[in-house]
């Protein structure tokens, strides 16, 4: 098959790990990141929205760029080390683990997430990301 689901050419697994490499080390700088994504793409995180405003699914670049900026005003992201990498044509699954540091308490964590990547031609047409967010949310309390 040379054409992926949404009739764009595939772009071949090299092309495949370079922009999603580049993805993850563009994380903590939303605007740079969003440039990689397709107009139409969609972010979905794990989690319940009703408990955690990062939880749930984006389905525009706009709102996207919002959930990165508000992550990243949230939590420094000091270092993200990508634990193992699976390529198949336009789709990837990332390991990896993500070293961060509430702005407010100042706490900091590893955190470990699984990212689902599906390319669009040259594009980012799909996130879908698993991360601990019980640990993630951890880093909100204070500790006396």
């Amino acid at each position: 098959m040379n054409d992926s689901d949404s009739g764009a050419p595939l772009v071949g697994p090299a092309r495949t790990k370079q922009i999603v490499s580049r993805l993850m080390a563009l994380r903590p700088r939303p605007k740079q990141a969003i440039e990689l994504f397709a107009a139409d793409a969609q972010w979905s995180l794990n989690g319940d929205p009703a408990k955690w405003a990062f939880a749930g699914h984006r389905a525009n670049c706009d709102s996207i760029l919002a959930f990165l900026q508000a992550f990243t005003v949230e939590f420094e992201q000091l270092d993200l080390r990508v634990l193992s990498l699976v390529i198949d044509d336009d789709q990837a699954c990332v390991q990896y683990e993500l070293r961060v540091r509430h702005r407010g308490t100042r706490r900091e964590d590893v955190i470990p997430g699984l990212c689902f990547v599906r390319l669009q031609g040259e594009r980012i047409a799909e996130v879908n990301e698993l991360i601990d967010s019980e640990r993630l949310f951890s880093l909100r309390e204070s500790r006396c």
